[in-house]
């Protein structure tokens, strides 16, 4: 745009010497032709500048290293035309600030595709500073804050940390408080003070004996993910990588947990991979102030997983672990 006002001005002081040199009527015309073009562009160009904007699209999730695009969908109420559009995007990260200048086209449903890159985890942050639609000569601009802002969260791959033999496999049921019905259960037999519809009326009579049908529940689960901050992105890769890789092995075995990361009350409940990545969008996001505790808080832990970056300690030690975690726990849960 910039030189297309440079042309015109040069235009316009060149017709003027011309008028001057040469003042027949031919010159005049020529000089007032060239001051007319600015009301006419600004005229033909402002419906179209009123009616167009651009909105922008990233993909949630990454995974380092992968390849992932930021879409600039251009927006148009009205098909009225403009030269081009510039959008002004705002890229920030741990260690990134940069402002980058893309010309989107000017079509309904048209797309401008951005690489993202993907060489460091952690959460990246897009935001539209800037949107200028240029008239159709290139002597205007119009300029638009739209504040959009997206984040792009890209995580390294899951990495199995040195010492995970303490990790518990599978769920251990106990019997269900006060009876009642349950998928699961154990037979045993009856003892004084058990309800009398608890008892299995076939297999007693098989027996010879008094055999209780009890209801088995998993217990509530009292189960602590704390990781520990970092100050470098090696660390913060490896620390991501083990946090993924005890995420995806305590889902599997249905195994729900909380996570907290640092001394703080970033404190969410994990019960699929999506609450992890909302807990680290959170955790990574400044602007969002972090997340509150979880109102179904546990109040103990029967055990606390702490990821410092290269290793993984599973411990279970009696109040430590529990004040570790900023909570007041009285007595230990079984888990």
């Amino acid at each position: 745009m910039t030189i297309n006002r440079l042309i015109y001005v040069s235009a316009v002081v060149a017709a003027f010497v011309f008028y001057m040199l040469y003042p027949p009527w031919i010159s005049w015309y020529l000089l007032v032709l060239l001051l007319l073009l600015i009301p006419l562009d600004l005229f033909l160009s402002l419906p179209g500048m009123l009616s167009k904007s651009v909105s922008m699209s990233v993909p949630e999730v990454l995974e380092k290293g992968k390849d992932g695009v930021i879409k600039l969908t251009t927006v148009c109420t009205k098909s009225y035309p403009v030269r081009e559009i510039i959008t002004i995007v705002s890229v920030t990260g741990d260690d990134l600030f940069i402002d980058c200048r893309f010309r989107c086209p000017v079509e309904e449903g048209a797309q401008r595709e951005v690489t993202i890159d993907t060489s460091c985890s952690g959460l990246i942050v897009f935001t539209i500073k800037r949107i200028s639609m240029v008239s159709l000569l290139g002597l205007f601009s119009r300029p638009v804050n739209t504040g959009e802002r997206k984040s792009v969260l890209i995580l390294p791959p899951p990495v199995k940390p040195a010492n995970t033999v303490t990790l518990q496999r599978g769920i251990h049921l106990h019997p269900k408080p006060g009876g009642g019905f349950s998928e699961e259960h154990d037979m045993r037999p009856y003892r004084q003070g058990d309800p009398v519809r608890s008892i299995h009326w076939k297999v007693s009579a098989k027996h010879d004996s008094l055999v209780i049908r009890e209801p088995l529940v998993p217990p509530p689960h009292s189960r602590l993910v704390h990781v520990m901050p970092w100050n470098t992105a090696e660390k913060r890769d490896e620390i991501l990588g083990n946090l993924r890789w005890v995420t995806e092995y305590l889902l599997t075995w249905q195994m729900p947990f909380y996570v907290k990361f640092g001394d703080d009350a970033t404190i969410a409940e994990i019960t699929h991979e999506s609450d992890l990545v909302d807990f680290l969008r959170c955790v990574l996001d400044d602007t969002e102030g972090g997340m509150h505790k979880s109102n179904h808080l546990s109040a103990r832990f029967s055990w606390v997983f702490r990821i410092d970056g290269g290793s993984i300690i599973a411990d279970t030690p009696p109040e430590d672990a529990f004040s570790d975690a900023g909570i007041d726990t009285g007595e230990r849960g079984s888990g």
